[in-house]
């Protein structure tokens, strides 16, 4: 019972920072600025409120999928793996924290993974989330998996790409026609 309320309470607290976060990142965009340190620590506290749900439903296997285990703690390490190394280049392509926390906007990072993916660190941080889901063979944590990408998703096409453009202008137009959203073959 108590995994259930814990799982419940963490969810419901996700979601409602989320209600306070993404107005907010929305309209720090709108007016061009750079996230506030408040701001990203909220951003950081409300995916934490996501990513123990995912964490604790997949040690306990809540919703227990009918996956052979060896397959899934194989696949699972793997996809957790590929996920890590693609987030860690991302953050390292950025050469800073704080650009890569969106607190510097002062150059357009197009080089290394940025090549292959406009999002990287969105890419490895939901593999790291799908090997997690899949090693404990949880439902529920597939189920907040998918969640977060959609979520990620709609942040990414509804509010970073028009603010990346409105910041850039021509370089993020060229950007976006060599470099997929999510991932993809450069173009020349």
């Amino acid at each position: 019972m108590w995994l259930y309320t814990g799982l419940s309470v963490s969810v419901s607290i996700w979601i409602i920072s989320g209600i306070y976060v993404f107005p907010r990142i929305k309209k720090t965009y709108d007016r061009g600025e750079v996230f506030t340190d408040k701001l990203l620590n909220t951003w950081f506290v409300m995916w934490a409120f996501h990513h123990v749900p995912v964490i604790l439903s997949s040690l306990y296997g809540v919703w227990l999928m009918p996956v052979n285990r060896t397959f899934a703690l194989v696949g699972g390490f793997i996809t957790f793996v590929f996920g890590t190394v693609i987030l860690s280049a991302g953050m390292i392509g950025f050469r800073s924290l704080h650009r890569s926390t969106g607190q510097d906007i002062s150059k357009l990072v197009t080089s290394g993974i940025y090549r292959w993916s406009r999002n990287p660190q969105f890419i490895g941080w939901a593999l790291m989330l799908s090997g997690i889901s899949l090693a404990g063979r949880s439902g529920l944590a597939f189920v907040l998996t998918g969640v977060f990408a959609f979520v990620i998703h709609l942040y990414t096409t509804r509010m970073e790409e028009p603010y990346l453009e409105r910041l850039y202008g021509e370089e993020y137009c060229r950007y976006t026609l060599s470099s997929s959203r999510y991932i993809g073959i450069p173009k020349k």
